[in-house]
């Protein structure tokens, strides 16, 4: 195997497991956006953080990774936080 074959195909698994660590951080945000949902009967109605965090744990996610799963879906619109510890939807 050349050196240049072996760089391609260094790079080429950089970008697979890039892909993967972007499919694992679409699925987390999904998985809290159902928790989320579940929890929310209508548009104005706030959800504690703390029970999303109970729930999240109960499906194996780490409070930690819910923290920052909440924040990015909070940066991207899909929830607020409306008080400290209390979220809606956007």
């Amino acid at each position: 195997m050349s050196l240049e074959t072996f760089e391609d195909a260094m790079n080429l698994q950089r970008k697979l497991a890039s892909r993967v660590v972007q499919e694992q951080e679409m699925e987390l945000q999904l998985k809290i956006l159902e928790i989320f949902t579940s929890l929310v009967k209508d548009r104005n109605q706030q959800v504690q953080k703390a029970k999303i965090l109970t729930i999240a744990e109960m499906e194996g996610v780490p409070d930690d990774q819910t923290i920052r799963i909440l924040k990015t879906l909070e940066d991207l619109g899909y929830v607020k936080q409306t008080s400290p510890g209390y979220y809606k939807r956007s």
